[in-house]
């Protein structure tokens, strides 16, 4: 037996096209726009927020951001904290 540790119990499934969107927001940060360059990005393609439908400010992708990565990083954060083992011997009755 052993014991595991882990915070994807409170992690929810994202529908698919908030999802993408926020591996493009990730995406383009990863390449080295700032905030306002991501949100400028967004808005002259005319992607909305999902939610609101308003156009993307520096702040709201920082905070995006931020909400993604930690949420990447509640999928890394298993831990093993004991395993348990035991071994058991036994004689067979040999029959003829």
């Amino acid at each position: 037996s052993f014991t595991l540790e882990t915070s994807k119990l409170g992690v929810f499934r994202l529908a698919k096209d908030r999802l993408q969107r926020l591996e493009l927001i990730s995406e383009l940060s990863n390449r080295g726009y700032s905030n306002t360059e991501i949100s400028n990005f967004l808005n002259l393609n005319r992607i909305r927020t999902i939610r609101t439908n308003q156009p993307y400010s520096p702040k709201l992708i920082w905070l995006s951001l931020k909400k993604y990565r930690d949420r990447l990083a509640r999928f890394r954060r298993d831990k093993i904290l004991s395993i348990k083992e035991r071994l058991e011997v036994g004689f067979l009755k040999n029959y003829s």
